[in-house]
């Protein structure tokens, strides 16, 4: 489990979550790290991601795909999310 900042475009338009990330069964599990700010629960199957992006800016690295007319963008603020979502993220990139 890692927790980190979700910046997630949906049809309302952009908003910032602060989550905890964790896998099950092929599974990205998102959840909110406490439901007084902004809640969010959300189940993204790893092989229906799609535009799967790993980049840097600047300093920061970031992770960023699309998923059910979602785009979700995780930036690494130190906490090291990126080798975490890399982990679970890459083998979803390679194609055979």
């Amino acid at each position: 489990m890692m927790n980190g900042m979700l910046e997630l475009t949906d049809c309302l338009g952009l908003d910032y979550y602060f989550v905890s990330l964790s896998t099950e069964h092929g599974v990205l599990v998102i959840r909110s790290l406490n439901n007084y700010c902004k809640p969010i629960d959300k189940a993204v199957k790893l092989a229906e991601i799609e535009g799967l992006t790993f980049e840097e800016e600047g300093e920061l690295d970031f992770i960023c795909f699309d998923y059910e007319d979602e785009h979700y963008h995780f930036i690494d603020y130190g906490n090291h999310l990126m080798p975490f979502l890399s982990r679970i993220l890459r083998p979803v990139s390679v194609s055979y």
